[in-house]
């Protein structure tokens, strides 16, 4: 089940090695968008702007992140996936069972790697 995140705490210096990994292991890149949230993004770039963000990553306890995008760009991932027959892919997506109108949160600490896929996608497709 995905859990809807309630509050945020401020990242250490430590926590980059985490952030950096994430992007990684995703195919993209990250910047630092101000001390409670880092930005995944498709692109590199030092300039605080919108283009090419598909993430935002947060820290809500010392080892508990999570990741929050937005619902159509899930949306688009998923068609392009469904599009391309490939329904292994779809899987990695949390189920519509998250009350938020816009936005669309993945709990780190469920599955890393399905996390990862699905940020992989909606990257691609965003």
């Amino acid at each position: 089940m995905v859990k809807q995140p309630r509050r945020t705490i401020e990242f250490g210096e430590q926590d980059e090695d985490f952030i950096k990994k994430i992007a990684v292991d995703i195919g993209c890149h990250y910047s630092k968008a101000n001390e409670r949230t880092y930005c995944l993004n498709k692109f590199k770039t030092d300039i605080q702007c919108e283009t090419g963000v598909f993430a935002w990553i947060h820290k809500e306890d010392r080892n508990y992140f999570w990741v929050a995008t937005r619902k159509i760009w899930v949306e688009q991932a998923k068609a392009k996936a469904l599009a391309g027959k490939k329904m292994s892919e779809i899987n990695c997506f949390p189920r519509d069972i998250q009350r938020a109108e816009d936005s669309v949160c993945f709990d780190m600490k469920d599955d890393y790697q399905k996390t990862v896929r699905a940020l992989s996608l909606i990257s691609k497709a965003h």
